[in-house]
């Protein structure tokens, strides 16, 4: 509010995103705006990367007319992030943002974790090999030649850089380029929650299910309790669901897309550009995109159910609501967006084992114990404040459903497709402080401050072991903080990044040659 003057906003598709009362018009879309253009710059780097150009100019300007669609219809945020005000504190989130991205690893300036040996040969891999990646001379590893065919999206900017200047370059590019991927996302988020604040980030950072107890119930062990340095994550045999800093540490190339674009969908008060903002979701993260499904269907009906006006005729309302769902951002951008991204990824189908069911009648007890401890204790201590939000229901139906699932050799199907709904809960949790903040209810906030203590235990786990390791590493450089460069297509897990090509419809049809 500024000099007295307010501007009222529709309401967004949960209850939970109250009418707003914005204070200065241009700078509450400019989060939502630079979000596009950040998901928009790897899809424009695909297109003229990979695809014959008669294809790439059409579906570039597909893709910036959707974009100029989209940024028209974008919501107002309550936050003025570049006040006078406001500014000291977005300087503090972003510097804290840079210090988690730099403890991750990201870039090689610290300890990295064992998984980016395939993240670290991707981006090598795009650096210096023509595009589309084309491996010829694969000798015993395939019987045929083979292309790169990964969700490589968020690695594209940092690749361009490479070209250009060399893999250090692309290296310190990916580590500011992930910078501003979480910058932005704390920014939707507190916009999200209608104001700037550091512990908000800070709550992000060590959000989790509580990993150190059901170690201890089911290593009876209290070792992972304790502050240590140790990975605690995969506590429970078969299943699994990554705190936030677990997923930037680990995964972070489908991580911070699929956060963004979460993020994104909460952002909406109208459904004239969810499937648009939905289809980023394919090339940047395939298996959070089916966990996101489930929320972008929940946003999108119960808009539907909101707007119904049950004084008008069916046809009428109908009429409504195709005039919303169908614009040109959520079909004439997104089809060609989900198909050329569906032939891509269709040309690796022998990469990985497919979808089955997880052994159940074996792991049921672990199971229950498992709920009970990632994400349970959160439902019920918010049941309060949002047991009557459809999107409590869906995240959370959502996050039984899919440990059930398998996809692949290990758990990463439950750890990614869990990432979206968890981002959600996330939200519904800082939103339930607030709401009894204002009601007064001082015991529901001290029970879920005392669950977000206990779950920061896995964050300081991870964070622990890359500033113990990287400083064991500046007191004495023989100790190694990154893996050795691996080859992809020589590595036992190859099938997960090549396909052999020669017979599918994208490489035949729409493919650079």
């Amino acid at each position: 509010m500024e000099n007295g003057k307010t501007k009222p906003v529709k309401a967004a598709p949960l209850s939970f995103l109250k009418k707003i009362s914005l204070s200065d018009k241009a700078k509450s879309k400019l989060p939502i705006g630079l979000s596009y253009i950040y998901l928009a710059i790897p899809m424009y780097i695909f297109m003229f990367g990979w695809i014959k150009p008669v294809f790439a100019i059409l579906l570039a300007a597909l893709l910036s007319f959707g974009i100029y669609k989209a940024l028209k219809d974008a919501p107002e945020m309550e936050v003025s992030f570049f006040s006078n005000k406001q500014l000291p504190k977005l300087i503090m989130v972003i510097l804290i943002a840079a210090a988690w991205v730099y403890l991750s690893g990201i870039g090689g300036y610290s300890y990295q974790n064992q998984d980016h040996i395939w993240r670290n040969a991707v981006l090598e891999k795009l650096v210096f090999n023509d595009w589309p990646v084309i491996i010829t001379e694969t000798g015993e590893y395939f019987e045929n030649p083979v292309a790169l065919i990964y969700y490589f999206a968020l690695w594209l900017p940092a690749a361009c850089v490479g070209k250009m200047f060399g893999m250090a370059a692309a290296q310190t590019f990916l580590f500011w380029w992930c910078v501003a991927g979480v910058s932005l996302l704390f920014m939707l988020i507190s916009g999200l929650n209608k104001k700037i604040s550091p512990w908000l980030l800070i709550a992000f950072i060590f959000f989790s299910g509580l990993d150190a107890v059901g170690y201890f119930i089911l290593h009876n062990s209290a070792d992972h309790i304790w502050l240590d340095v140790n990975h605690i994550e995969n506590w429970a045999y078969g299943f699994q669901m990554s705190s936030f800093c677990t997923q930037l540490f680990w995964v972070y190339n489908q991580a911070i897309p699929a956060w963004i674009i979460t993020a994104l969908l909460l952002c909406q008060k109208d459904n004239r550009s969810v499937i648009f903002i939905y289809s980023f979701s394919f090339l940047a993260c395939s298996l959070p995109a089916i966990g996101m499904l489930p929320v972008l269907c929940c946003i999108g009906i119960t808009r539907i159910v909101k707007t119904y006006d049950k004084k008008k005729p069916f046809k009428e309302n109908l009429q409504d609501l195709c005039k919303e769902a169908f614009t040109f951002q959520n079909v004439f951008t997104r089809v060609p967006v989900a198909l050329v991204s569906y032939l891509f990824f269709k040309a690796n189908t022998s990469g990985t084992v497919g979808f089955r069911k997880t052994d159940m009648e074996r792991l049921r007890m672990t199971y229950l114990i498992f709920i009970l401890l990632e994400f349970l204790v959160y439902y019920f201590a918010i049941f309060k404040t949002h047991k009557r939000e459809p999107l409590y229901w869906v995240t959370l139906a959502t996050l039984l459903i899919v440990p059930m699932i398998s996809f692949g050799y290990h758990v990463d199907f439950v750890t990614r497709t869990s990432i979206p709904s968890l981002v959600v809960l996330f939200v519904m949790v800082a939103d339930s402080i607030e709401k009894n903040k204002a009601s007064g209810d001082k015991r529901a906030n001290l029970i879920i401050i005392a669950l977000l203590l206990a779950g920061g235990i896995t964050a300081y786990h991870e964070i622990g072991r890359s500033v113990r390791r990287t400083a064991e590493h500046c007191e004495n450089p023989a100790v190694v903080i990154s893996y050795p460069e691996i080859d992809l297509y020589e590595d036992g897990a190859r099938r997960n990044f090549f396909g052999e090509y020669q017979d599918s419809i994208f490489f035949k049809y729409f493919a650079k040659k």
